[in-house]
């Protein structure tokens, strides 16, 4: 029989806790039981597994990632836009380093529902990008990008790679934006110098 006053929602409410205070790679069902008080066997009257645990979980992560981009880009255009998101997006990486690295491990999942809703996170960056004088095609271009710019740069940080040099890291960050908005600017200078006619054409 089901403990009164124990929810799924309660459940994936203390896992997500104890994830981000221990991390995945410490975290049971059977210490998530001692930290709700209850016995192991009481958290299968509300879950299935501890697989379920960590889907409902990157859908948490999902979400919240999602309304840190569109909360950083509100009433924001252009440049200032991905200035703010891309700021937003290493902070949530910072806080939420556990949340961050279950996202990252979308694209290996076997759930189809949750890998195709790692599309929101993508949705604020188009949102953005749409700011710009670029055909759909030069949009998905920049947004992995400028996403592939975020993650190297946090993936780099949080190895401790940046930790040797007395050189702030916000200020190099801040740098690789702009040499993204560089390039940017600079596509869209060629196309609109050529009618529109030119898509974006990588130099081999």
């Amino acid at each position: 029989m089901p403990r009164k006053g124990l929810t799924k929602r309660r459940i994936i409410k203390a896992a997500i806790e104890l994830i981000e205070k221990k991390g995945c790679s410490n975290f049971s069902m059977r210490e998530l039981a001692d930290t709700l008080e209850i016995k192991t066997a009481s958290l299968y009257n509300h879950v299935k597994n501890i697989e379920e645990i960590y889907t409902e979980i990157s859908y948490y992560a999902i979400a919240l990632l999602r309304q840190v981009q569109l909360s950083a880009i509100e009433g924001k255009k252009a440049d200032d836009a991905v200035f703010s998101l891309a700021v937003a997006y290493r902070m949530f990486a910072k806080e939420h380093p556990e949340l961050y690295k279950l996202i990252m491990k979308l694209p290996t999942t076997k759930d189809i529902l949750l890998e195709r809703s790692g599309a929101h996170i993508v949705e604020p960056i188009m949102r953005v990008l749409s700011c710009y004088e670029l055909s759909e095609r030069q949009k998905f271009h920049w947004q992995r990008v400028l996403r592939s710019m975020m993650h190297g740069f946090i993936s780099q940080e949080e190895a401790g790679f940046f930790n040797h040099l007395p050189i702030e890291a916000n200020a190099s960050y801040q740098i690789a934006i702009q040499c993204f908005l560089d390039g940017l600017h600079a596509t869209i200078k060629e196309t609109v110098g050529t009618n529109g006619e030119s898509d974006f054409n990588p130099r081999r």
